[in-house]
């Protein structure tokens, strides 16, 4: 998962095959939610390439890239970047799920049936990317993980929602 302190971010949405209706979603050990694969960007190394290696490290599949969709600027509160996500769509070649860490759980999901525990910034990039009209898109973004659209998941998990916060907004 990329850093929220400001170093950009690559993720690559594996879908089942070309109908595109089912994806692969990770279930993460250290906070309750399903995840794409995806992470931060390793200096000198490409965005496509951070995500194919993501990928890999989290699920152990062969992966491809099929395209890149887009990317997400996350700004300040000055309206300047303060880092980037960037998107692209893949595929499983090959290979059996083996977890990054033990305990996560992988799993194909229907596009139309997500899982509860999700966050609104996941859901962003896979409806961004089943709507994508193959022109690549740049979306501007003040805040990734709004607070009243991701309420059910404080309601849900009160404690990894204050441990997130914290870790990610509050330390230095």
């Amino acid at each position: 998962m990329a850093n929220f302190k400001g170093s950009n971010g690559s993720f690559l949405v594996l879908f089942k095959d070309d109908s595109r209706k089912e994806i692969f979603l990770i279930f993460r050990t250290d906070y309750p939610i399903w995840v794409l694969t995806g992470g931060g960007i390793e200096p000198g190394e490409t965005p496509e390439k951070a995500a194919i290696r993501e990928a890999t490290e989290e699920t152990s599949f062969k992966v491809k890239v099929i395209k890149s969709v887009g990317h997400y600027e996350f700004l300040n509160k000055d309206n300047s970047v303060l880092r980037k996500t960037f998107v692209y769509e893949g595929r499983v070649i090959s290979g059996t799920y083996k977890p990054e860490f033990k305990g996560n759980i992988g799993k194909w999901f229907s596009i139309n049936n997500l899982p509860p525990d999700i966050t609104s910034a996941t859901r962003r990039k896979i409806t961004d990317i089943v709507t994508h009209n193959n022109e690549l898109f740049i979306k501007r973004v003040k805040n990734e993980l709004p607070f009243t659209s991701n309420l059910k998941l404080l309601f849900r998990h009160p404690f990894a929602f204050l441990k997130f916060v914290n870790k990610n907004f509050f330390r230095k």
